[in-house]
């Protein structure tokens, strides 16, 4: 018999222990998953970078963006435009969208980890299981880096049309998301589990047991900690248990068909709609692509085909051809199939790019009577094939690429 405290939560092996000093990094020895890489100051790192992004926040709403000027006109945008500027053009849906991903969960996300490590190093608050769990949660849905690549990407579009300048907002949005991604690498949560709610419970196994599907246990997502397999509830966060089998892969196919069936609108109808001297000239995706390519920006027009065309289209085939093969694993493809899985975890919300770009466009391309850009249909069903490839890549459960196949269980 051996000890086990954990398992992996993308191969399901068991894991001899799960303690992870500062400075060092817990990987697992079958899949390569970094389970946990704590910082050599765990708590005074996340206090320190998290403290700056929210003060390069404020000052991204306190002064002046970007401005664009043609033809001695100028206009000058504040960063909120990005979002009203949508709202006065009725696209609700996608004013929400960035206000949420840019700037609700992003200063959620900062003041919860301020407030987490803080009360850990003074260790006179309370603190709750659920502080952890939402930083787990809003994680994938924030998109501050992917929002600054989006506005280069803007600039490079319209440069060729007038002169643009970056206020001081811009550079505090730069530092904002560099600090902020310094936060996000800081931040270990398996190490704040267990300072939270304290060393991982052993459990017995037989020596020969490698995963918890072979000894009836199951693993939390949240927590790490190992339950017995009939447990809803993990019995040290009691955080809802998922439990995965082989055939749980229908949510993850319905969000993947709803993905599909928006990528349709997306492509054929107008992503923007500038109007230059009274004209109207409505792009697609494709036409956007081509525009870049026509007028040799070369990088940036691959930018867009790689984020826009590529990615969706290699996602939602990805998606569909995982939930495929879990039903007839061999032992020798789960390494190939799991990396599949985590490109297309890692690439999916780079595809908003595009929708971002309009964003920035809409607010900033504003001259009466000369030009200006209005959003397209094609940029909320873009917008939505993004969000639901995003859910059917988080609907799947990469455990069950390690699960033995049916044939192979009725040949054994």
């Amino acid at each position: 018999m051996k000890i086990v405290e954990s398992a992996c939560e993308e191969c399901d092996l068991l894991l001899p222990s799960a303690f992870v000093s500062s400075g060092s990094k817990l990987v697992c020895p079958r899949c390569g998953h970094t389970i946990s890489d704590v910082a050599s100051s765990p708590l005074s790192y996340p206090i320190a970078f998290a403290l700056t992004s929210v003060i390069m926040l404020a000052l991204t709403y306190a002064f002046p963006f970007m401005s664009f000027s043609s033809s001695g006109n100028t206009t000058t945008i504040y960063f909120y435009q990005a979002m009203s500027s949508l709202v006065a053009n009725d696209f609700l849906s996608i004013a929400a969208f960035l206000l949420i991903s840019l700037t609700l969960l992003p200063l959620l996300w900062l003041l919860l980890v301020l407030y987490v490590h803080i009360a850990l190093y003074f260790d006179k608050a309370q603190l709750s299981f659920w502080h952890l769990r939402i930083l787990q949660l809003i994680k994938p849905w924030m998109m501050v880096d992917v929002f600054l690549v989006g506005i280069l990407v803007a600039l490079v579009k319209i440069m060729s049309l007038a002169e643009v300048g970056f206020g001081l907002s811009f550079w505090a949005f730069v530092l904002f998301t560099l600090s902020f991604l310094k936060t996000l690498i800081s931040v270990d949560l398996h190490w704040l589990w267990i300072k939270l709610a304290g060393p991982l419970p052993p459990y017995e196994v037989p020596d020969n047991a490698h995963s918890c599907a072979q000894v009836k246990l199951t693993h939390c997502h949240f927590c790490n900690a190992i339950n017995p397999l009939g447990k809803h509830h993990c019995c040290r966060c009691q955080s809802k248990i998922v439990h995965h089998t082989r055939h749980k892969t229908t949510h993850c196919i319905a969000f993947l068909i709803a993905a599909i069936v928006f990528y349709v609108p997306a492509n054929l109808f107008p992503m923007m709609d500038m109007q230059f001297l009274g004209q109207s000239e409505p792009s697609t995706i494709m036409g956007g692509v081509i525009l870049l390519w026509q007028i040799k920006s070369y990088p940036v027009a691959l930018v867009i085909f790689f984020a826009s065309v590529m990615i969706p289209i290699s996602k939602m085939v990805a998606i569909g051809w995982l939930c495929y093969t879990c039903q007839r694993n061999r032992p020798e493809d789960a390494k190939q199939q799991l990396k599949i899985y985590r490109i297309t975890e890692l690439i999916g919300r780079w595809s908003m790019i595009d929708v971002f770009v309009v964003a920035v466009l809409v607010a900033l391309v504003h001259l009466e009577g000369l030009v200006t850009v209005y959003p397209g249909q094609a940029a909320v069903s873009f917008a939505a094939v993004v969000v639901l490839t995003m859910l059917s890549a988080m609907s799947f459960d990469p455990r069950i690429i390690w699960d033995p196949s049916p044939q192979s269980e009725q040949t054994s």
